[in-house]
């Protein structure tokens, strides 16, 4: 009777599931489905980065992250699939922070309700629960945000909403490299908003609650139709809250991490494109590489194109000289191997000639001495 009445549940269940009109294990709701099919399903990641915290030990980002502990926070980010980071934002309520509602701080993914909430988030990086939060804190004034993270202005440029990244300190801007991947992701990087500039400012001096902070940015991104943020995170909550990850096959693509070669290439790539855009292109030579050579004026971009270019060339001349030794051992190789081979086939022809020898002198022998008749 039990297994009577377990069968005809499961086909009721199945009945309501083909009646629907989208897939009840993947989506709380029909609203939840039309967002993910109109809204997130089209949307880019923007994965996290990996920090190279031994590259800056001695510098502000290196002092940010020891200073809020964020070794694991900057660690490498694990694998994220792409369906995943879809369906959790399409799957968010609009009630996620409302503590009156019966789905507060939880999401549904793939059946069940997982937590998402700064303590779940916290507990993820293996981060504590610090009450220091940016969010809490009264609006810093512009002035003073200016005067502690830019350099050659003095204020905020009249009538505009952000700033331009070149008025960074470089300090500041090796630390925006971070803040724009893991914390406020952004794809405009030449630019600097004003939530973001209060957040640089804030960083170099106190800590920051990352949970709150995120959590409030991932309700700020779904709500605002951005590219979407944290896959890696989002995933790693799903499956340490036992969500299944087997099936899923499309990954999001990372990126390079963040480490001082890399910050000084970025320098230099946008030095000479804000320079090509208002003088035209900046030098008349090309170097070994094919890049055009930084202007003979301009010291700061010599420093950086000298110490990206010269490390490059001497890594090159070393490479090119390992490859000329290996190849000088490799044709050596060969040589011999070849005159392995000559010999082994000369002693196979001389064995084969002795043994045709042999035989033409049976084949005389039995000519002129046949054997008699079998009586």
């Amino acid at each position: 009777m039990r297994d009577r009445a377990r069968a005809r549940e499961r086909l009721h269940q199945r009945r309501v599931r083909n009646n629907r009109s989208y897939d009840d294990t993947k989506f709380e709701t029909e609203r939840a489905w039309l967002v993910y099919k109109n809204v997130t399903s089209s949307r880019n990641i923007i994965p996290e980065r990996r920090v190279l915290i031994s590259d800056f030990a001695n510098e502000l980002l290196g002092d940010v992250i020891e200073r809020n502990k964020w070794e694991t926070f900057v660690a490498t980010p694990r694998v994220a699939y792409v369906e995943i980071v879809k369906e959790f934002y399409a799957n968010i309520h609009d009630n996620l922070d409302n503590p009156e509602h019966p789905q507060y701080q939880q999401v549904y993914m793939r059946g069940q309700y997982i937590p998402f909430s700064p303590l779940a988030i916290l507990r993820y990086y293996e981060l504590d629960n610090t009450e220091t939060d940016i969010l809490q804190a009264p609006n810093t004034n512009l002035q003073e945000v200016v005067t502690s993270i830019c350099q050659g202005i003095e204020h905020w440029p009249d009538g505009s909403s952000t700033l331009n990244y070149k008025c960074l300190l470089p300090q500041v801007r090796t630390l925006d490299k971070m803040v724009s991947a893991n914390i406020l992701p952004t794809t405009h990087t030449s630019t600097v908003t004003m939530e973001r500039a209060r957040l640089l400012h804030w960083l170099q001096t106190k800590t920051l609650n990352i949970g709150n902070y995120i959590f409030t940015n991932v309700l700020h991104i779904r709500n605002n139709r951005r590219c979407l943020a944290f896959p890696s995170l989002i995933t790693g909550l799903c499956e340490m809250y036992g969500i299944n990850l087997s099936h899923e096959i499309t990954r999001v693509k990372r990126t390079m991490q963040i480490d001082r070669i890399g910050i000084r290439s970025s320098e230099v790539h946008m030095t000479r494109n804000s320079e090509r855009s208002t003088q035209g292109p900046v030098g008349g030579q090309s170097n070994v590489l094919g890049e055009t050579e930084p202007a003979q004026d301009d010291p700061m971009a010599e420093d950086l194109y000298q110490s990206v270019t010269e490390p490059t060339l001497a890594s090159i001349s070393h490479e090119l000289h390992q490859w000329r030794n290996s190849n000088a051992e490799l044709k050596a190789h060969i040589r011999e191997i070849r005159e392995d081979q000559v010999q082994e086939v000369e002693s196979r022809r001389r064995e084969h000639v002795a043994l045709s020898t042999q035989m033409t002198q049976l084949l005389g022998y039995f000519s002129l001495y046949p054997p008699p008749p079998p009586q």
